[in-house]
């Protein structure tokens, strides 16, 4: 029996996959979904209707239900905005964590952060507000993941390491400990950092070395037209 009533902000793919692992392994049910108005592209999904988000208050009070954002990472910032602007709301802002999921008692974990399967979060580290944990992370002792980073499947974060905010360290990329990962690095896929990073600025190879810098847009991800968010 699901004790808690949860409204999923977003209606993409990604907020359809998130909202199966709520579904199937959580307290929560998902009672319905928002977006921004003028981005709404259906009105339901698998059932539950698609809120303006301006209407929410209307239908479901803050008393009963609370609210998780669902937006994916093709652009960080918007990862990031999009969550600060639900977080204004008066809903307790919900967190999955997968029961397959190891994660010390010992850890803080901030809200609206997602952490899914085969991920071990070890003793002593922290994970802030709106980070995204993919399956099979291993984020190991005394490390903070610093707000809205993205940790993509099968990364590596060593101990003692600070990954700065809204950063994203791609798929089976290992960060090595003692580091600190300024805001907004991008670790590409496969990757081995071994040394601090500068804010904006993609680092690739093995090891690591800086490629590109983007102060303006932030880390934009291109979809491949498989994508829908």
């Amino acid at each position: 029996m699901k004790s808690k009533r949860l409204i999923i902000y977003g209606d993409s793919s990604f907020s359809e996959m998130i909202t199966h692992y709520f579904q199937k392994d959580s307290v929560y049910e998902v009672v319905a979904f928002c977006v921004d108005r003028e981005y709404r592209t259906r009105d339901e999904i698998d059932g539950c209707k698609v809120y303006a988000l301006d209407e929410i208050e209307e239908y479901f009070s803050a008393e009963n239900h609370e609210i998780f954002a669902a937006i994916g990472y093709k652009s960080v910032r918007t990862h990031r905005d999009l969550f600060e602007k639900i977080e204004k709301l008066a809903y307790p802002v919900a967190s999955y964590i997968s029961s397959d999921a190891v994660v010390d008692e010992s850890c803080q974990i901030g809200v609206n952060t997602l952490i899914l399967p085969g991920t071990v979060i070890e003793p002593h580290a922290v994970v802030e507000k709106n980070c995204f944990v993919n399956s099979s992370v291993v984020v190991c002792h005394h490390s903070r993941i610093k707000a809205h980073t993205i940790l993509a499947a099968g990364s590596v974060i060593g101990g003692h390491t600070e990954i700065g905010e809204s950063s994203l360290i791609g798929f089976n990329a290992t960060v090595a400990e003692l580091l600190q990962v300024a805001d907004e690095t991008l670790v590409a896929a496969g990757s081995v950092l071994l040394q601090d990073t500068q804010r904006c600025t993609m680092y690739a190879g093995v090891p690591a070395k800086p490629l590109r810098t983007y102060e303006e847009t932030g880390i934009i991800l291109q979809p491949t037209k498989h994508q829908k968010g």
